[in-house]
This record gives C-alpha cells, structure tokens and sequence, in this order.
C-alpha cells in the first residue's frame, strides 16, 4: 500500500507521498483494534528468535528481508573445524534457509538462500557468515558427517563450509518430485518426497556417491517424518494419515552405481524404481493433518511413544503392543 501512495502522487507530491508512506509502514497500529495485518500473495515476513526456554526470554533476534520465508533451521558441527588451536571444540553452526518472493500456488520462487551463523556466548548469540543462494526451493537440511545436507527442490546435495559461502560437495538428481524433508542414521540418508513416499539413499564417501537403494510402492504425500530405528521410519501425510515403514531384514544398501544402465535392466524394481521395496507395517487414520512425529519417551523407564501434532492444534500419542494379549480376541 504504501509503495502505491508513491507511484499514484504526482511529480511535486512525490516527496511528500513518500514521507507519508514511511510514516505508515512506521506506526504501529494495536491489533486489538485494527487486527494484524494480511500480507498479499507473494508476500512474507520472517525472524530467527533464540530464547531461553526456561524463561521464555528472547536472547536474539534477527529479521530476514522484505518477502523472505524462513522454512528450516538446523544446527551442526563441521569436522574441519572441530578443534580449535587449543584443542577445544569450535561452536557449532546454524543454518536457515529462505525463500524469495514465494508463491505456494502454483508453486513459484524468485530464488532461496542457505544463511550461516556462527553460535557464540554458549549459543546465546548468532554471529553472521556468509549467504549462499540456491537456484530452487530449499525445504529439508539436516547435518550429516561433519557436513550439511539440503534439499534444493528436488536435489539432494551434500554441502561444506567456505570462507565466503557454502562448497557443493556432491548431489543426488534422482528424487521424483521434492523434498520435503531429511533424516540421517549412519551413512543411509531417508528423503521424504512430497507426493512419492520415502526414498532411501546410501551414500558412499571414499566414492562421494548418493545411491538410491529402496524405496516404497505406496504414493504418500508426506508431510513429516521420524526415524524409529535404522531401518524403520513413521511418516504422515496431509491426508491425515500416519504410516510406519520398514526395509526388509534382507535389504542390501551397499549397491553401486550404474551410469551405463545396463545392470539396470536386470535389477529394477517394481514401478520403475529402486530394485528393493519397503513394507507397510501399519497404517493408521488420524483424520487430521499431521504437521510433527516424534519419538518419545513419556515418563522415565517407560516405553517408547510416537507423539504428534495435527494442523488445527491436536496433539495426540500413539503407543505400540508389547504383546499379543492386548490385541484381544
């Protein structure tokens, strides 16, 4: 609105439009009485906030620019820099990734950008880095081996700190759609695609390959994922399902890549996939949208609960059969 009190004044009120136009986007109106304001589409606003989680205090506070979404947060340690000159451990660093100019439909974005900061005052406070821009949208990253993953539309890349931005590594172009989500257990890397279920992928480091190993038959339009152990995940989709998924006990994940596709040919799979499947252990319908799944534990010496939360403020547990007897009959 403002930017239209400028173009609409003429060539001798332009001065006075603009003045009037910061004097608008400077006040602050309650939201008791006016509401709080409605961005437009393509139009976003976000912070990173540290607090204290004991005494809900803001520690820091830092404010991305005009039309940037904040879409994930993630902590890690670069092994390049775990010892200092003194042997001591080098504070960890923080990655968000934001998008410009986003559209959720249909899906359009200007460009993303991977923000690195430095955690000082014992993670009290953010030290800026660098800020490395990405062609797609940057929805997933998670650490992995002294290094970050990130999923960047629908790649899988690996990257590494540099002086003055992130080091592309390694990537992988063969998830289906988008990633929507990453968990790492070992040297196996589990990618939630947003229409194609989950995606196993090994990687290989004296080779520095991504090799997608297994995946599911089952489309699932994830919406969040955990791990439960290392060859079982639980994942929900916006259907309001949640789902736990498990390799077979027989899996093989160190396979080798094929650039020639001959071996292919003999070894693919069920739909044109991975030429190992998961199997559906269970199914269950929540009827809501689930946006977080967690593995917990509840009470000390208790046991292991699947906790989540749903889209219009549910939260709900699910809790696993220790034996037959409880199934009834």
């Amino acid at each position: 609105m403002a930017e239209e009190m400028v173009e609409a004044a003429g060539e001798d009120e332009r001065e006075l439009a603009a003045e009037m136009a910061a004097a608008f986007l400077n006040e602050n109106l309650p939201e008791s009485i006016f509401g709080s304001p409605k961005a437009g589409n393509g139009q976003w606003a976000s912070v990173i906030r540290v607090m204290n989680p004991i005494q809900g205090n803001t520690l820091d506070l830092v404010q991305l620019e005009q039309n940037e979404a904040a879409f994930s947060v993630a902590v890690c340690r670069f092994s390049m820099l775990r010892a200092g000159p003194t042997g001591s451990y080098c504070p960890g660093m923080c990655w968000w990734e934001s998008l410009k100019d986003l559209i959720l439909n249909p899906r359009s974005v200007a460009g993303g950008f991977v923000y690195t900061y430095k955690l000082v005052n014992s993670g009290e406070k953010l030290e800026f880095l660098h800020k490395t821009s990405v062609e797609d949208v940057p929805a997933a990253i998670a650490p992995f081996q002294g290094r970050v993953l990130i999923g960047v539309g629908k790649l899988l890349r690996v990257y590494d700190l540099g002086k003055k931005k992130l080091l592309r590594k390694r990537e992988n172009k063969h998830i289906a759609n988008y990633i929507c989500g990453i968990q790492t257990i070992g040297h196996r890397v589990i990618v939630p695609d947003v229409q194609e279920s989950f995606i196993w992928v090994s990687y290989k480091r004296n080779e520095n390959q991504f090799i997608v190993f297994a995946d599911d038959t089952y489309p699932r339009w994830v919406t969040t994922a955990t791990l439960l152990d290392y060859n079982t995940v639980a994942g929900a989709d916006k259907f309001g399902n949640i789902c736990v998924v498990r390799l077979p006990p027989n899996t093989n994940d160190e396979v080798a890549e094929d650039p020639t596709g001959n071996k292919a040919l003999w070894d693919r799979g069920l739909l044109n996939g991975a030429s190992q499947k998961a199997e559906v252990i269970m199914n269950y319908h929540v009827g809501e949208t689930v946006l977080s799944l967690q593995k917990t534990t509840l009470i000390p010496g208790g046991s292991e609960s699947l906790v989540y939360t749903t889209l219009s403020g549910g939260i709900g547990i699910l809790v696993s059969f220790t034996s037959h007897k409880f199934l009834g009959g």
